[in-house]
């Protein structure tokens, strides 16, 4: 497959996963926003099967973009390709050690047991929490990074 063809795929399934990811958490925040329990809880529903096919996404992904980067003949070591591996695993490896992960789990605990006419204590306490930013605005900052590193392709050294 020629180089073309294998860019264009890499792209279209980063695009689709991240559509899947972070459509699903924005939708959620409306919800969470509203204080609409039961929509919320469907929208986690949702968002769960949307994140699993988003997840799923990324290997191919990333094995697109390697066969891009060999057939284009850009080496894997190179200075921006670098830098965009640490933005990766930096980034969200951070969003998972400061308890982001940890902190939606709760959440969704937290409205399955809340009441569906308003949202319990719990539930509004863990949705004001700071960790409710960060996994919210991190993962789309992490990917504009990506997208400028290997659009851009910066010279860093």
């Amino acid at each position: 497959m020629s180089f073309e063809w294998l860019k264009f795929l890499h792209v279209v399934t980063i695009i689709a996963s991240v559509t899947l990811a972070e459509g699903s958490i924005l939708a959620i925040l409306v919800a969470a926003r509203r204080r609409d329990v039961a929509q919320l809880r469907a929208l986690i529903a949702a968002g769960e099967t949307s994140e699993r096919a988003a997840n799923l996404l990324l290997v191919p992904s990333l094995l697109l973009g390697v066969a891009a980067a060999l057939a284009g003949q850009i080496s894997l070591t190179a200075p921006w390709l670098l830098a965009s591996y640490v933005v990766l695993a930096v980034g969200f490896g951070g969003i998972g050690a400061l308890g982001g992960i940890r902190h939606v789990a709760d959440i969704k605990a937290a409205a399955a047991a809340s009441p569906v006419d308003a949202p319990s204590g719990e539930l509004i306490a863990l949705l004001a929490h700071p960790r409710s930013a960060l996994v919210t605005v991190a993962p789309p900052l992490i990917m504009a990074t990506l997208v400028f590193l290997m659009v851009v392709k910066p010279r860093l050294w």
